[in-house]
């Protein structure tokens, strides 16, 4: 897969397909193989560009806790864009990359054509009054012991989670060698970057193009996130796939995909 450097940092990323141009950001502790069951579909009508974020997957993974916030994850996409030459894309952001999504739409706005965030928020979620206990821990394991032992952990106290894996065994696997392929640093900075993010909610309807809002029925932590960002946007739409929990475009990929592709088929990006 090509690299390249980018704010001083080496980038990992794939490119698909060609017509309008579709960006694809992961969520925390993922990396570019989040989309792989979205890059085959869009690629037969987009150019689509998935990558991995400083500290994650195969990118580099700075030492410094300055290095990173996801101002400067979203400064990441923003040069590798300029890097290869793309102009005005299409964002699509799960989880934290929504984060990024939702920082690009601010401050480029004519760099983006429509938005689609997935399970995501504008910096406000529901969140389990215990989960700052279980981060610090994990945070003291993977220093201590590494990744492995921070996914077991997570994987048996943190209740989102645990109900995942029970739901969708499959996904069990797939996040530990994700997990496993993110950077300690990566891990507690960018852990870090998210729980200190300012919100945005109050610039939302500062956004003027065309975004998708998906969920899953059943993500607590981000529905009323979701309907927030419904209501704030202008020219939004929202879907809530059932069943699904925090990853849909994976637990529910066939579903995910329907619902994107009809709405980026309704935009007709190339016109």
């Amino acid at each position: 897969m090509p690299t390249a450097v980018i704010n001083g940092v080496k980038i990992n990323y794939q490119l698909s397909g060609e017509g309008p141009p579709i960006i694809l950001l992961h969520g925390f502790t993922g990396s570019h193989q989040d989309w792989a069951l979205q890059i085959p579909v869009l690629s037969n009508k987009y150019r689509v560009m998935a990558m991995d974020h400083r500290g994650h997957g195969k990118s580099e993974a700075p030492s410094s806790p300055d290095d990173y916030s996801i101002s400067i994850f979203a400064r990441d996409v923003y040069g590798l864009l300029r890097h290869l030459g793309i102009s005005k894309t299409c964002i699509m952001g799960h989880s934290m990359g929504g984060f990024m999504a939702l920082e690009l739409a601010l401050e480029h706005p004519e760099m983006v054509t429509a938005l689609v965030l997935v399970d995501t928020s504008s910096g406000e979620w529901e969140q389990d009054p215990e989960f700052e206990q279980i981060r610090a821990k994990l945070k003291e394991l993977a220093r201590t012991e590494g990744m492995e032992a921070a996914f077991e952990y997570n994987a048996a106290h943190n209740a989102m989670i645990r109900e995942r894996f029970e739901k969708y065994p499959e996904q069990r696997e797939v996040s530990r060698q994700r997990m496993l392929q993110t950077s300690v640093n990566g891990y507690i900075y960018g852990g870090d970057a998210i729980w200190s993010w300012k919100p945005v909610t109050h610039r939302l309807s500062e956004i003027k193009v065309p975004a998708l809002i998906v969920v899953g029925e059943e993500d607590a932590p981000f529905l009323k996130a979701s309907h927030i960002m419904k209501e704030s946007i202008a020219d939004a739409e929202m879907v809530i796939i059932p069943g699904a929990t925090h990853s849909p475009h994976e637990e529910a990929a066939d579903a995910f995909n329907e619902v994107v592709v009809s709405f980026l088929d309704r935009l007709n990006l190339s016109a």
